[in-house]
Order: C-alpha cells, then structure tokens, then sequence
C-alpha cells in the first residue's frame, strides 16, 4: 500500500515524539562532534544568507510577534533566564572585555539613548518603574548598594564636578524647583515634628516640649538633646552614619530614614520653639532653658 506524504510525515512525527526517541536525540546533540558540525554548516555562506532570507520576510517577522507573545511562550522564557545556570552564563559572557567594550559603544550609539529614553518616558513603563521603587526589596537593595564606599566616593567625586555643581545650583534656583523643595521640606519637618511631639510632649499638635509653644510651626525647630557635636562621639550613633554635619532638610530625612531612632535606649531629639532652643545653648545657662531653671 502506498502512502500519501501526509501520512508519511505523520508516521515520522509519531516515530521522533516518543520519549526514548528524544533522549536519543537530546543526548546526540549535545556530542563534540555534532556541535562541530552544526557550527560548520551554520557558517557557511549560502546558509547564513538563506537565514537572512528568512528572518527578512514579513511573515517569518509576524509569526515570531505573534509567537514571543504568547503567554506560554513568555512564562517559558522568564523561567528558563532565571535559572542559576543561565544566569551565570549572561554574567561570564558580559564580563568579557570584547563585549564590555562593545556594549559601551552600543550604549553610547545617539539613536540607541534616544530609543531608551523614549521607552521609558511612556506612561506604563513610568508607573512600572515607580511600583517597583515603592517595593521594600528595592528600597533595601538600594540601601545597601548605596552604603559601598567606593559608590558613596564615586558619587561625591561625581557631584563635585565644576559642571555638575553649576548644573545643580541652576537646576535648584529654578522657581518652580524651589516651591516644589519647600513643599518636601515642609511636609517633612511637619511629620517630624508631630511624631516627637506625640512620643514626648504626648500633643497630636507640634508643639515645644519646654514652653508648649504650638501657634505655628515656623517657631519650632529640631533640638539635640545632649548637643549637636557631642553627639559625634556616641557610639550607638556612629553606627547609624549620624554626623553634625546634617543640617535641615538631611538632618530630618536621615531621623526618619532611621525609624525616628525608636530602636535606640534613649531619646536624642526633641522639639523646642527657637527661643528654648537658643536659650538652652547659651552657655551660661549650662546648656538648660530658663524655664526648666524656674
């Protein structure tokens, strides 16, 4: 009996999908020799352009959008990069200084900055990236990366630059970047200030916690409690990066980055209005406010 080719080519199908068969065949092309000779076959002219061919013609490009888009497809893929194994792979090949010095050229292409820049400008991707920032993971990872000392020496070399600091001054005097920052300020200093006037005056209203002054927030202000450069030499402190240098704006987001320092013993920072603050610090006075002195 004569069989068709549809029948023939189903025969064949049926023969190559049996699990034995596949081994064998698994198994073969991962031989030398079999790798060796697809390489060389690969390699050769005609085939490279009959590949070129193909890859060009408009239906092989839709078949493979249609095909990488697959929800299938793409949990297949995403599952197959996050192996060790391939992960591994990506890193050595990267590492290597012929691809590291391609990469550099490709990346510094015009048209290549261009496409990225405009692939991250769109709206999903920006809500991505803005997701993906609000997760503790990444917090905690950029924590960590920004602690290295080679990275925090890299940065303060790099905003140092004469151009660099030319660019923020102008970038900050900016009317529009100016309100913005007052804006962050503000809401920092009021979130600041609420939470050591509940935990130590028990007020839910800033307020100083000598004279209980709370008519506006202007006439309020952080205090250290034991002195600003004395606090230098607590070890408990020195840990946390606490330095006298934090002023203003970095003083407060630092007490915050830091949980309020609700993990330490003792407290270090209180809220005191501008007349109990200066008060305090007139030496004279031996670093108490008058009021505590009546």
């Amino acid at each position: 009996m004569v069989q068709t080719d549809k029948e023939r080519k189903a025969r064949e199908k049926s023969t190559r999908d049996r699990p034995e068969n596949k081994a064998r065949e698994k198994a073969r092309k991962k031989t030398p020799e079999y790798k060796k000779k697809n390489k060389e076959y690969r390699d050769k002219p005609e085939v490279k352009a009959r590949q070129q061919e193909f890859r060009d013609s408009h239906d092989n490009k839709g078949y493979n959008k249609k095909y990488q888009s697959k929800p299938e497809v793409k949990a297949r893929k995403k599952a197959l990069a996050q192996r060790p194994e391939q992960i591994a792979k990506r890193k050595e090949v990267a590492d290597r200084p012929e691809n590291k010095v391609k990469k550099k050229k490709y990346d510094s292409k015009p048209e290549v900055i261009a496409r990225r820049k405009k692939q991250r400008n769109r709206p999903e991707v920006q809500a991505k990236i803005k997701a993906r920032k609000q997760t503790p993971a990444y917090k905690k990872q950029q924590k960590e990366y920004k602690s290295k000392p080679e990275v925090k020496a890299r940065e303060k070399s790099r905003t140092q630059r004469p151009e660099n600091m030319a660019k923020a001054r102008e970038y900050a005097l900016r009317p529009e970047n100016q309100a913005r920052t007052k804006a962050i300020k503000d809401k920092l200093r009021l979130k600041v200030f609420q939470h050591y006037s509940k935990r130590l005056s028990n007020s839910d209203i800033p307020c100083c916690a000598c004279c209980g002054e709370n008519s506006h927030l202007d006439f309020l202000a952080i205090d250290h409690i034991i002195g600003r450069v004395e606090m230098d030499s607590i070890p408990e402190l020195v840990v946390i990066e606490y330095s006298s240098i934090l002023k203003d704006k970095k003083l407060l987001t630092w007490i915050v980055e830091h949980n309020y320092l609700s993990d330490l013993k003792k407290e270090y920072f209180q809220v005191l209005c501008h007349n109990c603050n200066f008060a305090k610090g007139i030496k004279r006075n031996n670093h108490t406010c008058p009021h505590e002195m009546k």
